[in-house]
């Protein structure tokens, strides 16, 4: 009776191990359109570097485009409702503070006119990783 109850234990062990590391986000590049794709509607960590910075006519929307190729690649977009967060947290200006430094972004990927993109609703999903 030992013996099963220790089998059981180890057997729940690797159980829970493996629940643990599927729940686990993956990290993708964010110039890797296939797994961009592929994980569409998850949440995951992108890393990349932001090439482009372009803010919508109306400064509605600011776009944080990865990647040499702005129609494979992500872009993190950050709605101007949302710009009080990251300027408390003394980001005044996302299209400059983050552009040409590699950063991991955190969030939902979406397809929207055919292009992969995450919605930053706070400043805790981007982080710069290399200055």
């Amino acid at each position: 009776m030992k013996k099963i109850s220790i089998v059981l234990v180890f057997c729940l062990v690797i159980c829970l191990q493996n629940t643990a590391s599927s729940v686990s986000s993956p990290v993708i590049k964010a110039d890797n359109f296939v797994r961009l794709i592929s994980h569409t509607s998850q949440y995951a960590r992108i890393e990349g570097e932001i090439r482009d910075c372009e803010i919508t006519d109306n400064s509605k929307v600011i776009f944080l485009n990865f990647g040499d190729n702005f129609n494979t690649s992500l872009s993190a977009l950050i709605y101007n409702i949302d710009m009080p967060a990251f300027i408390d947290a003394g980001i005044g200006e996302p299209e400059k503070y983050f552009r040409n430094k590699k950063v991991v972004v955190e969030g939902i990927i979406r397809i929207s006119n055919g292009k992969p993109e995450v919605i930053i609703n706070s400043p805790n999903q981007i982080k710069v990783i290399n200055d």
